[in-house]
């Protein structure tokens, strides 16, 4: 019966030894989630102005919903810097990296709904414009008959296809690297032109007279489209050189610029050096905007979160020692009760009690942030949450499963070693 007692402690041992190496081996903390919001969140990516409207987001991105994940890890190292309150630790590991993340998983619809957006908006523009030329153009004969610029249009094929076709052209001249007012005007103007000339073919110069669209015209349509670029703050101001040699911010990045001027006003008086939030030379508009949102968050960060983070630092660090020397107690004492004449060993109340804490620590967390917390009815963001899911991970994660075996192995081990007990009391009377 020694002979089974003695085995079950090399299990009780090999258990102790792989509970103690897994707490110091496996990340102090980490976090792993998804999160699903709603597409309404960006429903705001464009500002409404007279040339934007409300935008069917979900229809555009086809679907109602993003996913993002939020998730760091904190070894006994950064959980050692972070007790400390040490700032530049936890903005790295919980804040920088998560925005880093964040910006790389919402730039890709963002970028969507820009592209969707301002070619609905030059497509508009350019259907007007288009109309307005060729309405300029009719022939007396034209006039005469009552046929409108409509008509015609409708008559020569010059279709929303047509004008679709015609936006994607003028929105790639504005997204070029290096674009300017006059690359791009340069576009528009050989697009109208041949637009008017095809009117002017498909009715036989009967209703339209491409002679009429001249440099007065272009004048009046680089001045409307210059209204535009204007509102929309796509030209870079530069009295350094002439009007059409002044540069476009790139279209695509619309919406990047104005997140980021919205982001520096709000931090001007918040930063000790404002030239912190200038963009740098090599800095793009995406990377310039993904550095202010960082500084915005950081910036605007409570001292109580620091705290917090800094108190449950602390508590996990001297968790993982009280863990670590109730596991190696285990294993220490039942190393040396197996090779005496009484080898049974004791698991004891202290075990149970501390075992329970680790489990709770362990597997419980883990079980409720990733199976219960999102049955919960919580309703967050007024709504725009769709969906999350929580995987917090400790140290006593693994610890805290062999502690579960451990309550197995105890009830069995029990038995036995009330046996040898009973065995050696009577080997004793004999």
């Amino acid at each position: 019966m020694k002979t089974i007692i003695r085995i079950f402690n090399i299990v009780i041992m090999a258990l102790s030894a792989v509970a103690t190496v897994m707490l110091f081996a496996t990340p102090t903390f980490s976090l792993n989630s998804n999160i699903a919001i709603s597409t309404d969140t960006f429903n705001k990516v464009i500002p409404e102005n007279e040339y934007t409207g409300p935008i069917d987001v979900a229809s555009v991105l086809g679907t109602d919903s993003v996913h993002f994940a939020i998730k760091f890890n904190f070894g006994l190292s950064d959980v050692q810097k972070a007790m400390k309150n040490d700032k530049n630790v936890i903005n790295d590991m919980v804040i920088t990296q998560n925005i880093n993340e964040l910006a790389d998983t919402f730039y890709e619809p963002v970028d969507i709904i820009t592209e969707y957006a301002v070619r609905t908006v030059i497509k508009k523009v350019v259907k007007d414009e288009i109309t307005n030329q060729i309405e300029k153009a009719r022939t007396s004969a034209a006039i005469a008959s009552g046929s409108t610029a409509e008509d015609i249009m409708d008559e020569v094929g010059i279709d929303d296809a047509y004008f679709s076709e015609f936006s994607r052209a003028l929105y790639e001249a504005a997204n070029e690297d290096g674009a300017t007012v006059g690359s791009f005007t340069n576009v528009l103007y050989w697009q109208i032109d041949e637009a008017v000339k095809k009117a002017d073919a498909g009715t036989g110069g009967v209703m339209v007279d491409e002679e009429k669209f001249g440099e007065e015209q272009k004048a009046e349509i680089k001045s409307n489209f210059l209204s535009i670029f204007n509102q929309l703050k796509l030209i870079k101001e530069d009295t350094t050189v002439p009007e059409d040699e002044q540069s476009l911010v790139k279209i695509s990045h619309l919406s990047y610029l104005y997140l980021s001027t919205q982001l520096k006003t709000q931090l001007e008086t918040k930063v000790s050096d404002v030239t912190v939030l200038d963009q740098k030379m090599d800095e793009t508009l995406p990377q310039y905007t993904k550095r202010l949102v960082n500084i915005y968050v950081t910036t605007l960060m409570p001292e109580a979160f620091y705290s917090v983070v800094g108190y449950v630092s602390l508590g996990l660090f001297i968790g993982v020692f009280v863990f670590a020397a109730l596991w190696a107690f285990l294993l220490i004492f039942t190393l040396i009760k197996t090779f005496t004449k009484k080898p049974w060993t004791t698991f004891g109340p202290w075990f149970w009690v501390i075992g329970l804490i680790q489990l709770v620590l362990g597997l419980g967390l883990t079980v409720f942030g990733k199976f219960i917390l999102p049955t919960m009815n919580i309703n967050l963001g007024g709504g725009l949450l769709k969906s999350f899911v929580i995987a917090p991970r400790t140290f006593a994660l693994i610890p805290s499963m062999i502690y579960l075996v451990c309550i197995v192995l105890g009830i069995v081990y029990a038995v036995f070693k009330h046996m040898a007990k009973k065995q050696y009391k009577e080997g004793g009377a004999k």
